[in-house]
This record gives structure tokens, C-alpha cells and sequence, in this order.
């Protein structure tokens, strides 16, 4: 959204009505490594990200003069968040957070704050009125023109395969709970997402919107190990969904499958790759060639009273 979209501050009791969430559409390719574009990059890709198409019921986006978020039906942080906010000063900046608050009706959300959303104070605004500071996360990037194969091979006994069937999915899926325990709590939001995550894919083909396979699972004598997920709608490599399964951790899997998934990008026709890094990842990521080019700070509002 432009600045302009955001100038005027919504009337109190004022009705948000979302948006119809559209299938993903390819975008041209970025080609400028600059840090100023690598930065909007970052942006771009994760806001596309959370606005993706899930098939869930109940999915809307919000575009109002301040946020713009994506809504729906399952009480589940995994599928309800805020990715940009522009409000105004003083009292209004509350007023903006708590109509946002409203806007999710009890939902359990995640709020990104970027460099760009304003107030500069925002996050601690957010944590006053309990929008709960979980972590400050890295946007990193990189050419994959400066991608290189690592000095020693693939782990041993790591088969890496594209995601291109319902079975591969609940695989797939299987290993995202594991590594996410704390936010799939509910085994029937657990199932909703999968089934969802499903419909979305065969809407698809399993693929991008430029024909790249979206998801990638490793297996170790046939058992799923660890995943990735590739978002391309932005014109870039977007990294997601590096999870690897309880009992395979530290061997090297996780940055097996990410290596494999940017050459597939790069060969296919990107040349930058984006992602968010927690803090066990970033060493692989920066040994793999990314860079941190800006911060993000990530809230989450608990569930209230949504059924």
C-alpha cells in the first residue's frame, strides 16, 4: 500500500471488509543485489507470503488505511497476521492498535514490524497493550549468482524430493507440526491446516506461479527428516519452512535441503533469494551466502475468546 492509501484514520466502529484472497501470479524476476532493493526484497516476498492463498475458510485480506493483514477461520498463529502497519501520532497510534486487535474478533495472530511501519515506536507500543514481543528476526538475502557447493557432499543417506502429491504433503506436513509444536497445538487446526496446505497445492500443481515445485522434503531410509518451502510470487527465492524433525537435528540436513532449493531457483531463472532467520539458522544461512539486511520484530496476540 502507498502512503496515500493510509492517510486518513478509520472512523471509530467503523467496518473492515476484506478482501477475496487471489491465487498466486508470477512476478518478473529481480535482478538489482543493491541493499536498498535487497531490503524491499525481503519485504515484498514475506508480505506475499502471508497473503498467500490457503484455501482455508473464512481467509479475507484486510487492507485498511493503517494495517494490512490476513484473516481467517482457524484460531491458529500459523495462519492469521499483521505484515504492514502505518499509523498516525500520539493517541491515534493506540486507537489504530487496538481497532487492528478488533479486527481479528479473538483470533490468535502474529504482527510483523518492519523498518518501515511507523511509528518507530511501534513495537513497544504493541507490548504495552499485549501484543507480546516474541523476537527481533534478521531479513537476509543474497546473489545466488555467489551460490557455491559446500566443500563436502550431501549428508549421507538424505534423499531430497520435490512435494508433488497428497502424500508427500501429509510427509511434509508431519514434519512442519514437529518442528512448530508450540503453535500446533490443536490436533483439529493441526488437521484444517494440512488439509488446507493440500487443496492449496493441487490448486497449483504443487508448484510457483513460474512452475518451481513450492515444497521440498528429505527423507533418511524413507522416514521425512526435514523441509523448505519456496515462495516465488515476489520475483524472488523466498526461503521458508526450514524444519528439520526431532532426532535429525545437527547433521546437516537442514542446510542440504536450502542448498538444493536455491539451485533449483537459481537454475530456474532467480537470481536473489530472501529469507527470515531464527537464531539456530542464521550460522547455516550465512555460511550458505546470506546477509542480514534489515531487522523485523515479531508479536503475537494470544487467543481470546474465538470458539
Amino acid at each position: 500500500m502507498t502512503p496515500a492509501a493510509r492517510a486518513t484514520e478509520p472512523a471509530a466502529g467503523t467496518a473492515v471488509a476484506g478482501e477475496t484472497v487471489p491465487a498466486a501470479v508470477a512476478s518478473e524476476p529481480r535482478t538489482d543485489p543493491s541493499p536498498a532493493t535487497l531490503r524491499d526484497a525481503i519485504h515484498e516476498d514475506l508480505v506475499r507470503s502471508v497473503l498467500r492463498r490457503r484455501t482455508i475458510a473464512g481467509e479475507r485480506i484486510f487492507r485498511t488505511a493503517e494495517v494490512l493483514a490476513y484473516r481467517c477461520d482457524l484460531a491458529s498463529v500459523e495462519v492469521n497476521a499483521v505484515v504492514e502497519a502505518r499509523f498516525g501520532t500520539g493517541d491515534a497510534v493506540d486507537r489504530g492498535i487496538d481497532r487492528t486487535i478488533a479486527l481479528f474478533d479473538g483470533r490468535p495472530f502474529l504482527w510483523w514490524v518492519g523498518e518501515d511501519d511507523t511509528p518507530s515506536d511501534l513495537s513497544d507500543r504493541l507490548d504495552r497493550r499485549g501484543v507480546i514481543f516474541l523476537d527481533e528476526i534478521p531479513g537476509m538475502a543474497m546473489d545466488l549468482a555467489d551460490l557455491a557447493e559446500p566443500v563436502d557432499s550431501r549428508p549421507s543417506g538424505l534423499e531430497i524430493e520435490p512435494v508433488l502429491d497428497a502424500a508427500a504433503m501429509e510427509a511434509f506436513h508431519s514434519v512442519l507440526v514437529q518442528g512448530f509444536s508450540e503453535d500446533f497445538v490443536d490436533p483439529s487446526v493441526n488437521a484444517a491446516i494440512g488439509a488446507s496446505s493440500v487443496r492449496a497445492a493441487i490448486e497449483m500443481s504443487y508448484r510457483e506461479p513460474n512452475g518451481l515445485p513450492t515444497r521440498w522434503i528429505g527423507r533418511v531410509d524413507g522416514r521425512p527428516v526435514t523441509t523448505t518451502r519456496l515462495h516465488t510470487a515476489a520475483g524472488v527465492a523466498g526461503i521458508y519452512a526450514v524444519v528439520t524433525a526431532e532426532g535429525a537435528r545437527r547433521r546437516g540436513y537442514g542446510e542440504a535441503i536450502t542448498r538444493r532449493v536455491l539451485r533449483v531457483a537459481r537454475d530456474g531463472g532467480l537470481r536473489i533469494a530472501v529469507l527470515q532467520a531464527s537464531p539456530a539458522g542464521r550460522g547455516v544461512y550465512e555460511r550458505i551466502g546470506f546477509r542480514e539486511q534489515c531487522r523485523l520484530r515479531l508479536h503475537e496476540w494470544p487467543a481470546t475468546a474465538f470458539p
